[in-house]
């Protein structure tokens, strides 16, 4: 199982669950770790008009991901970013090209975030994607189980839908370009994958931009799901 599901990633075909439905999409491959500094990078805090709880306030932009149509970079820019409570960052993918890339806060105890799962379904179960035959070149991983049961590895919603997961457990997935406000004590967040305007691939959905409003000072790391050594910082005062 492992070996297939490597092969998974390394074409990256996107195998997403819906209810009784199996929606396969084929992607680019994502590009490997682009070489940055290790110095700080100060935030440019831009007057931007952002109504959240009908006020206005001042706004951070941080930017997941860069490049050009050759090249992509895989960093938050900046990376580091100091507020004070009450402000507000907001994350918006400018890259060139269709590639992807989360905002995920992981503050709690759950076990780190896996884009793919292996769901256990009857032997009898039918999978077909929905892409036209003639364009699609997928087709989902499928491993024999025991007792009638037959396994397939499927995108995780957690990481690819906007998401919060709070003190207690509580699941409540969010609008995709969604403005949160964080009070300090949620296990999980996650914007979802953020794609540049006008490169969002056909049939999928996905956001393009991310707010969080913190309400409450301290130090809150981030990284992308899909770039783990993509991270971000958040120090709020």
């Amino acid at each position: 199982m492992d070996d297939k599901l490597g092969l998974l990633f390394d074409g990256l075909a996107l195998a997403i669950v819906f209810t009784g439905i199996l929606l396969v999409v084929d992607t680019a491959r994502i590009s490997g770790p682009f070489l940055v500094s290790g110095e700080s990078v100060p935030a440019n805090i831009l007057t931007d008009t952002n109504t959240l709880n009908n006020t206005t306030q001042n706004v951070v932009k941080v930017k997941t991901g860069g490049g050009d149509n050759n090249e992509s970079s895989t960093q938050f820019i900046p990376q580091i970013v100091e507020i004070k409570t009450g402000q507000s960052v907001t994350w918006y993918n400018p890259t060139k090209v269709p590639e992807p890339h989360t905002v995920t806060f992981q503050m709690g105890s759950l076990y780190p975030i896996q884009s793919f799962l292996p769901v256990e379904l009857s032997k009898s179960s039918q999978f077909r994607t929905l892409l036209p035959s003639t364009a699609s070149n997928g087709q989902p991983i499928v491993v024999p189980g025991q007792n009638h049961t037959t396994f397939i590895i499927a995108a995780n919603a957690r990481a690819y839908n906007p998401v919060v997961i709070n003190s207690n457990g509580n699941v409540t997935f969010l609008d995709w370009n969604a403005k949160y406000t964080m009070n300090g004590s949620e296990k999980y967040i996650n914007s979802g994958w953020l794609f540049p305007t006008g490169e969002v691939p056909p049939g999928i959905q996905a956001g393009r931009m991310f707010t969080i409003t913190f309400e409450k000072a301290g130090l809150y790391e981030y990284s992308c799901v899909f770039h783990p050594w993509m991270t971000g910082k958040v120090v709020v005062k």
